[in-house]
């Protein structure tokens, strides 16, 4: 039987595995085996993706993850390709792992990870019968054995894989909220019982590395926030995180059908309460701030769609119309609603959009300009409630995030379907 230290390798975020995460010697301390095991990762079979019992192996899993995540966070944004492919790496590693454990005999220290998510019950026992409050009709579990085989494909089956496919546990359908969230579960997808969904021990795979999918992904965005806050990020984390990205795969050649730029442009349904709010002009207390230390950092951020730490929105976009036809129109509208007008007021103000997205003082920037003065971040929510605390009215999502940029980028990938960063 395993020790309960393997539950770090079923889940990375579990206690188990923070420990060793505390533990360990600084990043560039970390032997040159985790920092391979953090690109090796991403392309294992599933075979590969297998850890040995032993407190090494365990250690170097749990290592290798976090270093995989941080540097994916330095080169990237959120929803990025490279994020979904570390996201759906991870989900397909955790499934093998889970499944090959209930394989062995294991199924109580697997059902020890799920419940560090959501609250697991077998629907055989005691427990189950008060919970769930009836049993499930035969037609019912023969309909919910043939959906899972027909969803993956199974003609034939026989007496080993045919429990898998059976149903046997029940989770509450609300702790699946952050995989719904995401549009990687529907309800209707469930067989409901008062407040309890139906599952079987295939379904209890898929949940699990689905919610480490997600959990992975919001890890990164954390990570980005803290990197962008932080300024340059470490050489070691961008020469890893390179590594990564070059093998991730690349998007299609959309130019010739959706025609340049496209692709990146701006979606305004999904911006934040705060940016929205600056968009429709502020009076003079705030304008500054709202114009050329949010509007123009968040509009040039969110269209280029930069790593931490870039220096210059000319290695983000193609064409300076970008900066001129679809961001700056934005700014400059937002400073003719102010109260006074801003640049009727301050007209120099007008250079200096353009100056902090790092074209110098200037009106008239061009792509050659980039890089002559400092491309300036996005503020945190923190700064903006500080800074300009008229501005700062969160709704329901803001809960969730930390920075307007990443506001934008998990919103539109959560609920816009986001047309792929194709085409910049």
């Amino acid at each position: 039987m395993l020790s309960k230290e393997y539950l770090a390798v079923l889940n990375p975020f579990s206690d188990e595995a923070r420990k060793i995460v505390e533990a360990s010697p600084a990043l560039e301390s970390l032997p040159a085996e985790i920092k391979e095991l953090a690109v090796r990762r991403m392309k294992w079979s599933d075979k590969e993706a297998l850890v040995q019992p032993d407190s090494q192996s365990v250690q170097a899993e749990v290592l290798s993850f976090y270093l995989m995540c941080q540097a994916i966070a330095a080169v990237s944004y959120p929803n990025s390709r490279e994020v979904r492919f570390a996201s759906d790496a991870t989900r397909k590693t955790i499934r093998y792992r889970i499944y090959d454990m209930f394989r062995r005999g294991e199924e109580e220290l697997c059902l020890e990870a799920v419940r560090r998510f959501v609250n697991v019950v077998e629907l055989g026992s005691e427990e189950g019968k008060r919970l769930i409050g009836r049993e499930i009709p035969r037609d019912d579990v023969y309909r919910i054995r043939d959906m899972g085989l027909q969803k993956d494909g199974v003609g034939t089956v026989d007496d080993r894989l045919l429990p898998q496919y059976l149903p046997k546990y029940a989770v509450r359908w609300v702790g699946l909220a952050p995989i719904m969230r995401q549009r990687r579960l529907e309800l209707t997808d469930l067989y409901l019982l008062n407040g309890w969904a139906v599952i079987t021990p295939r379904d209890l795979w898929h949940l699990h590395a689905e919610m480490l999918g997600v959990e992975t992904e919001d890890y990164i965005q954390s990570v980005y926030e803290r990197l962008a806050d932080a300024g340059t990020p470490s050489p070691l984390l961008v020469d890893i995180g390179s590594k990564i990205s070059s093998f991730v795969p690349k998007l299609p050649e959309f130019r010739e059908r959706i025609g340049r730029g496209v692709a990146g442009r701006l979606r305004p349904e999904f911006f934040p309460p705060c940016v929205n709010i600056s968009l429709s002009g502020v009076g003079s207390g705030a304008r500054n701030y709202a114009v050329v230390m949010l509007l123009t950092p968040f509009l040039s951020h969110a269209r280029a769609a930069p790593p931490p730490g870039a220096m210059r929105i000319a290695d983000y976009i193609t064409d300076v119309s970008a900066v001129t036809d679809e961001i700056a129109p934005l700014i400059f509208d937002a400073a003719e609603r102010c109260n006074p007008s801003l640049f009727k007021d301050q007209p120099q103000e007008k250079a200096n959009v353009f100056y902090h997205m790092g074209f110098g003082m200037t009106t008239e920037p061009r792509l050659g300009d980039s890089g002559r003065s400092k491309w300036y971040g996005v503020p945190n929510c923190t700064k903006v409630q500080m800074s300009a605390p008229s501005i700062c009215k969160p709704d329901d999502f803001c809960r969730f995030i930390k920075s307007p940029l990443t506001y934008y980028f998990r919103k539109k990938a959560e609920r816009g379907g986001a047309v792929q960063e194709a085409g910049k």
